[in-house]
């Protein structure tokens, strides 16, 4: 039975039948599940699988990314989602994938720094996956000149701290703070970073945990080549300001899973808080460029970086 009679639910189950060749004996969309994707469980005759589809202009390159992640994440001992499938129809684009048994992370019954004692050590065999590029689109992955990108991305950054700022007018810096967020960002010119693969959403949401404890990492659609371990924690550091973590618990097993010691952190503190900051300013000029609206959410990132930076600088 199919539950529902949209046209997603139909498309979804002929995605299956072409892809597999079984029947369908139902589909269930799941509510809540995704931002930016229709997601469904389809029960064909054998097996049970999950279709994410969008009709977005960005979904073929963003799913054939999760694919071409998901393989070398999973090449390298990564609990991944097995990709059947990825392509268009009906004017969508689609990534099939086998069924994971198990509970998601924020439901499930196993001790969370457990959880995230494993989203650390996934997270050290990502991060040694090598990338020649620097970016979020599959070909800056995949291609590319990380170093140069790099430099290219801080010193726009570095430019854009000026008297005219609208970072100024939007009352994200003061004047004075500006020209000493320039001096933090300045400082990264001179560090030697290593570039590698990011999963880009590490978070409970985004595991499947099996009666074993087996911890699944899924959604790679934020993956980026980047800065290792750097722009990762840095993820963490920014869902830590609006989730919390009290004590730093979790965030503490999960270095602990990777490997980082509380000396290793301490050392790194600076380099991450300039970092994080530069990404918060970053997205904001993008946002600005692209007219994106509200600004609200990324003027907010922006200030609470800053006042760390500044505060622990």
């Amino acid at each position: 039975m199919f539950i529902g009679s949209s046209d997603d639910v139909a498309l979804a189950a002929a995605i299956v039948l072409s892809l597999l060749g079984e029947p369908v004996e139902r589909v269930t969309p799941l509510v809540g599940k995704g931002l930016v994707n229709k997601v469904f469980v389809v029960e064909a005759s054998s097996r049970r699988v999950v279709v994410r589809m969008s009709d977005r202009p960005e979904a073929p390159d963003e799913y054939a990314k999760e694919a071409w992640c998901i393989e070398r994440a999973a090449a390298r001992g990564v609990p991944t989602p097995v990709v059947l499938g990825v392509g268009l129809r009906g004017g969508h684009a689609y990534l099939v994938e086998a069924f994971v048994e198990g509970d998601e992370g924020r439901d499930s019954t196993a001790v969370r720094t457990g959880v995230w004692h494993a989203l650390g050590e996934h997270a050290r065999l990502i991060h040694s996956i090598p990338v020649p590029g620097f970016g979020l689109r599959l070909s800056e992955i995949t291609e590319g000149d990380a170093q140069k990108s790099w430099t290219r991305y801080l010193e726009y950054n570095i430019e854009s701290l000026s008297e005219a700022d609208p970072l100024i007018g939007l009352k994200v810096v003061t004047p004075a703070e500006s020209r000493a967020i320039r001096e933090v960002f300045v400082g990264l010119r001179g560090r030697e970073f290593t570039f590698g693969l990011n999963h880009g959403d590490l978070s409970l949401k985004n595991t499947i945990v099996d009666a074993r404890g087996r911890v699944t990492l899924l959604d790679w659609g934020s993956a980026e080549a980047a800065v290792v371990p750097h722009h990762d924690l840095i993820q963490l550091l920014k869902m830590s300001m609006s989730e919390g973590d009290p004590g730093g618990v979790e965030f503490g097993a999960f270095l602990d899973g990777y490997g980082i010691s509380p000396a290793e952190l301490e050392w790194m503190t600076p380099e991450l808080d300039g970092l994080l900051t530069l990404r918060a300013f970053d997205k904001l000029r993008w946002a600005i460029e692209w007219k994106v609206e509200p600004l609200s959410g990324f003027v907010r990132h922006a200030r609470e970086a800053v006042s760390l930076c500044l505060r622990r600088g």
